[in-house]
């Protein structure tokens, strides 16, 4: 039901890549027919003696559901449930899996059912279009990558472009029953951000420059007196007054050794505790003592702290604006969808 709920509203296309996400049931693919041939036997055989090759598994008004087109719509996850379990987990999970895939079914039938009432149409263009665009958010540069994919999928591009071409119509008629009835108050959106300011404070920054000498954990006493002699030549040469870059770049040890001395503007939480404790209680410009951690010894110097703000009402009205609309879309969606299988003549045969 969430699957259809996310295909139909609009909030995200559905993906053919990745996941088994299979556009519409059409014709079975015949490398697998054996392994539906088989699932059959288990779902549709009555007695010993013969197998049902096909019935009718749901009636929603005046159309039908089979329960090969509930089985080529799940023919992956099926087939994952075969190799995967035996006995009566097998059982067990594919008929759970059955029974998911016909409620999809059955609210995606009604739907199509009200596109057709409503005569929303789409053009080849539009087909065209939503195909180039899941090819950019993809990362296919051609129809050659597509193919490959789908055959990947096991789907055909005839499947595949009919399922596009439905997924576009049910996206224009959500827009045009759902989508466009949403209006989000300039009320709301103020009552939601006075509600939630904690979830708009920055978190505090600090802009600082680093040295460190390494010490590695298996380091001997002798490693571990070169190292401390290392880093007290380097405080040295700061009190001193030298730059703390140039001394940097000459002392610094590791594997980023050679940003060492560059300002890193880090965010509290993502330096180790010894550190992060000194960034915050240094004074500006001050470089700090010796400090160690368990990958030696370090030195910094703070060159700016920004205190965490909570950022204004206009710096995130429209952000907010959004998860609202999409709030109530959700909400609208379900009172909608529900509504139509309310009206509906449906009757579950399976």
């Amino acid at each position: 039901m969430n699957s259809v709920r996310r295909q139909a509203s609009g909030v995200r296309r559905q993906d053919v890549f990745g996941a088994f996400l299979h556009p519409t049931p059409y014709t079975l693919h015949p490398t697998f027919v054996i392994v539906v041939v088989f699932l059959l036997s288990i779902f549709a055989a009555s007695g010993a003696e013969a197998v049902i090759l096909d019935r009718v598994v749901a009636v929603v008004n005046d159309d039908v559901i089979t329960l090969t087109e509930v089985q080529e719509e799940g023919l992956q996850a099926i087939r994952k449930i075969v190799e995967n379990t035996l006995g009566m987990e097998r059982e067990r999970q594919l008929r759970s899996t059955e029974q998911q895939i016909l409620d999809e079914l059955i609210l995606r039938r009604l739907q199509l059912q009200e596109a057709k009432k409503e005569n929303i149409e789409v053009t080849p263009a539009e087909t065209q279009t939503a195909i180039e665009e899941l090819k950019k958010r993809n990362g296919l540069s051609g129809d050659e990558d597509l193919r490959a994919a789908l055959s990947r999928e096991l789907l055909s591009e005839e499947q595949f472009r009919r399922g596009i071409t439905e997924q576009v119509l049910l996206t224009k008629l959500v827009s045009r029953r759902v989508r466009s009835k949403v209006v989000v108050l300039d009320e709301e959106v103020q009552q939601y951000y006075e509600q939630r300011q904690d979830q708009f404070t920055e978190i505090p920054q600090f802009k600082i420059r680093h040295l460190l000498v390494t010490v590695s954990p298996q380091a001997t006493p002798a490693d571990q007196s070169r190292a401390r002699k290392r880093i007290e030549e380097a405080q040295a040469r700061l009190k001193m007054g030298t730059d703390f870059s140039t001394v940097a770049k000459q002392y610094s040890e590791g594997p980023l050794a050679s940003s060492s001395g560059e300002v890193w503007t880090m965010k509290r939480g993502e330096l180790a505790p010894e550190l992060e404790e000194a960034a915050f209680a240094l004074p500006v410009g001050q470089p700090s003592d010796i400090i160690t951690t368990s990958a030696g010894f370090h030195l910094i110097v703070v060159e700016e702290r920004v205190p965490g703000r909570t950022l204004s009402f206009d710096q995130v009205k429209e952000r907010l604006r959004a998860i609202l609309f999409d709030q109530k879309t959700e909400a609208k969606f379900k009172e909608w969808i529900e509504g139509l299988r309310t009206k509906a003549n449906v009757e579950v045969k399976l």
